[in-house]
């Protein structure tokens, strides 16, 4: 029974020497001024169990979780992070940009992991990591991970337009695809710009690309294919009505679509369907806004063209622009990609806009071979003579008896 009481009364103690600290420690921080954090000022706040991170552009970093900072520093933690103002998408990033490279996937010089749990899709049918290319354009949301790195979790990749060639002009490189003027830059690679001239009306390509102000398309990736039964086309609407749509050069019945919503005209568009009769006969018609990502995502980097009048106010593909004027080597026209935060009316507070100099076009013809009518022709060889055998003699000689005609005598002398 002693033993039993020296022990209730060690437990005793030991739960009164808990609650003195638990005391001494709030009063500690209570007595803290209002204006001071527990990280040093430009200092990194790391812990093994979480800390709360300064309020400078340091980032903050923990093993279970840790609030971010208030000025552009990045919130990471092995179980959670809460982002402030000024931090990266820790939210969500949504990303619409041109695959520039592999490794990891090389979008507007950010680096995107992946694995097999990222989901995929083509103009919004499924599709694999394998069937990703340099060129292609990909929209895509991506989260930091425990390092830091942006990891995929869904991409899609989005074609401009796909269907056959209306018309060509392989010396100035221009062609018409369902009504879209398509811009192609070989950059003098002649087995870019021989496979080009291979390329005639009613060859059905896959076009990547982004388009300009004005409509066109200015491709990074043409793709010759063969004929699945499926065109598609995605752009602004130029004019709309209750029966059919204009995008570009073309006007796409809706009789027989399967519309979500109504379009007006200065909506964006993604329309899918078939060729009949040399007709476009549209099976599915949604219209996508310029930023096409839900509230989760809070960051962007989204690679456009400026539009002529963005002295007065600037959009990429769609998405108003605030917070930052273009520099002085950035004119209407250029290719920029577009740094910033996504505000609840879905305008991009920027916080920089970058230019992207050089797009060159990437050209593959159907099945990754040069198409046939620009292989040389064969030359066809001379059928094989069949050697002829010596016949074979005996191994001893028959010789020939000489005879001499019976009347035949020498004359007499």
């Amino acid at each position: 029974m002693d033993k039993n009481r020296v022990r209730t009364e060690k437990f005793a103690l030991r739960r009164t020497v808990a609650a003195t600290l638990a005391l001494t420690l709030i009063a500690g921080c209570a007595a803290t001024p209002p204006n001071q954090r527990s990280a040093a000022l430009y200092d990194d706040g790391i812990s093994g169990t979480g800390i709360v991170a300064q309020n400078t552009s340091d980032d903050g970093i923990s093993g279970t979780g840790i609030v971010a900072s208030y000025d552009g520093g990045d919130g990471i933690g092995g179980t959670g992070v809460v982002t402030q103002a000024g931090g990266d998408g820790i939210g969500g990033t949504g990303i619409i940009g041109t695959i520039s490279g592999f490794g990891s996937i090389i979008v507007n010089g950010l680096k995107l992991e992946y694995n097999n749990k990222t989901a995929v899709e083509s103009d919004g049918r499924p599709a694999t990591l394998s069937d990703l290319k340099i060129g292609q354009v990909i929209e895509g949301v991506a989260r930091r991970d425990a390092r830091g790195d942006l990891r995929l979790e869904q991409l899609e990749i989005r074609h401009a337009v796909t269907g056959p060639i209306s018309s060509i002009d392989h010396d100035n490189e221009r062609l018409v695809v369902l009504g879209q003027t398509v811009r192609v830059n070989l950059a003098g690679d002649k087995s870019q710009k021989t496979a080009f001239v291979a390329l005639n009306v009613g060859d059905l390509v896959r076009v990547s690309g982004l388009r300009m102000d004005d409509g066109m398309i200015v491709a990074s990736r043409l793709d010759q294919t063969d004929d699945d039964g499926r065109v598609l086309v995605r752009g602004p609407v130029t004019t709309a009505d209750n029966n059919a749509v204009t995008i570009g050069g073309l006007t796409v019945n809706l009789s027989s679509a399967a519309l979500a919503e109504p379009l007006e005209a200065g909506n964006r568009a993604f329309v899918a369907g078939r060729m009949l009769a040399d007709t476009f006969s549209a099976d599915v018609v949604v219209a996508r806004p310029g930023l096409p990502f839900d509230e989760r995502v809070t960051e962007v980097y989204l690679e456009g063209y400026v539009p002529s009048d963005a002295t007065v106010s600037l959009s990429i593909q769609g998405a108003p622009v605030t917070g930052l004027g273009l520099q002085e080597d950035i004119k209407p026209g250029d290719r920029v990609v577009v740094t910033g935060r996504v505000g609840v009316d879905g305008v991009i507070a920027a916080r920089e806009i970058n230019h992207v100099r050089t797009v060159i076009t990437v050209l593959r013809p159907s099945r990754m071979v040069r198409p046939a009518r620009i292989r040389p022709t064969t030359i066809q060889r001379p059928e094989r003579m069949e050697r002829q055998r010596p016949v074979e003699r005996p191994t001893v000689p028959e010789r020939p008896q000489r005879e001499r005609p019976g009347d035949f005598r020498p004359p007499m002398v």
